[in-house]
């Protein structure tokens, strides 16, 4: 739909609609969306089949690429290998309408017309969440008040006995994995909707089986998981996991370095430009630094770190000793007598804590080429 009446300034105004209507019942489920992707219609779909209680057993479509990629020699369908495992897995028949079948082609578009001349006309939307709203008030009018003009009577009553027929939905349509195909290149990494994720290196070279869930990917090699990435918006990242290099490490060893910075790097601006400052300050014993960091990264978890990053920042610190003093005294045990006092307690004097240590550090990182030894509780 072009020029829709979205009234919120910045807005697209070009929305697409997936629709569908089942055929006993005449139950409709209309959806918009600011896109035509595959994993759109794939998802809008299990929406669908999650409104209407189940799964039919035969699901007809048009002949849209995100189903069917086009006829073989006999004229059947070849479908679309994410919808067809989609199909086997939900349990539903696929069927696509016949080229120049009138009857066929004719009931996909007399319903895409319907919504077009009854829902649309006369309206104004705010922004999508307005948009989604007002079309499922619409929709619970045309499903549950409003008489089939086909049956004359209600979608909803007929609903009933249709959903006797049904499939369950399976237990995966919460969060849905759609089925991907992807090769290792040369530097163990797989490509998806343009960005790279990692892989452990003996794969390179080999065919994977990618499954694509909302938040998460995850790879297979003969149905065994080999890596599990969290998914990234935009285009052209890398996303990397350094356990999967680590026996390209055994023969590259500046390989090591190189991946753990970035993928430290990666963490937030922050945690870039920190270790850009260590690099260039420490450049001496940069290999040092950064296995340390990366080893205190993996140990702390990403949350403490960073926040122990932007700590040391603040105080113009740079270098891994400084973070272990920060990490070493946030997640010492505190005395119990001090805890009942109230948490303000604890926490202003874990934060002096840390300042003691701080100062400590900075006097040995600065006295080290005098040859003064590092104070005595911070040794080993």
């Amino acid at each position: 739909m072009r020029d829709l009446p979205l009234t919120q300034p910045g807005e697209a105004q070009t929305r697409y609609f997936f629709a569908a209507r089942l055929k006993y019942s005449r139950f409709m489920f209309v959806q918009f969306h600011a896109d035509l992707r595959e994993e759109t219609f794939l998802r809008a779909l299990i929406d669908c089949f999650t409104a209407i209680g189940g799964v039919p057993w035969v699901v007809v479509t048009d002949n849209l690429k995100t189903a069917v990629l086009g006829r073989d020699v006999a004229n059947q369908p070849v479908w679309n290998p994410a919808y067809q495992k989609l199909a086997a897995e939900f349990r539903f028949l696929p069927q696509a309408c016949t080229p120049a079948a009138g009857n066929q082609k004719g009931s996909v578009e007399n319903l895409v017309k319907f919504v077009k001349g009854h829902f649309l006309p006369g309206r104004t939307f705010h922004d999508d969440q307005d948009l989604a709203e007002q079309c499922q008030e619409w929709l619970t009018q045309v499903n549950t008040e409003r008489p089939s003009d086909a049956t004359g009577e209600l979608p909803t009553s007929r609903l009933l006995e249709e959903q006797r027929a049904f499939t369950p939905l399976p237990k995966a349509a919460q969060d849905y994995g759609f089925f991907d195909c992807v090769v290792v290149n040369r530097e163990s990494l797989v490509m998806l909707e343009s960005n790279r994720y990692s892989v452990p290196t003996h794969l390179v070279g080999r065919a994977l089986t990618a499954r694509l869930h909302r938040r998460h990917i995850e790879l297979f090699a003969d149905g065994e998981l080999m890596a599990r990435h969290a998914r990234v918006p935009g285009h052209n990242q890398r996303v990397i996991n350094p356990a999967h290099f680590e026996e390209a490490f055994k023969s590259k060893p500046r390989g090591r370095l190189m991946v753990y910075r970035d993928w430290l790097c990666s963490f937030s601006p922050a945690a870039n430009q920190y270790l850009r400052a260590v690099c260039q300050r420490r450049y001496s014993d940069m290999t040092s630094q950064i296995t340390l960091l990366y080893e205190m990264a993996q140990q702390y978890g990403r949350a403490d770190f960073l926040t122990a990053l932007e700590l040391a920042a603040e105080q113009q610190m740079y270098g891994a000793e400084y973070l272990r003093a920060i990490l070493t005294q946030s997640h010492a045990p505190q005395p119990v007598a001090a805890a009942e006092r109230g948490s303000r307690v604890v926490t202003r004097s874990a934060h002096l804590g840390v300042e003691r240590d701080l100062v400590e550090y900075e006097a040995y990182v600065a006295n080290r080429t005098s040859g003064l030894s590092a104070p005595e509780e911070v040794r080993g």
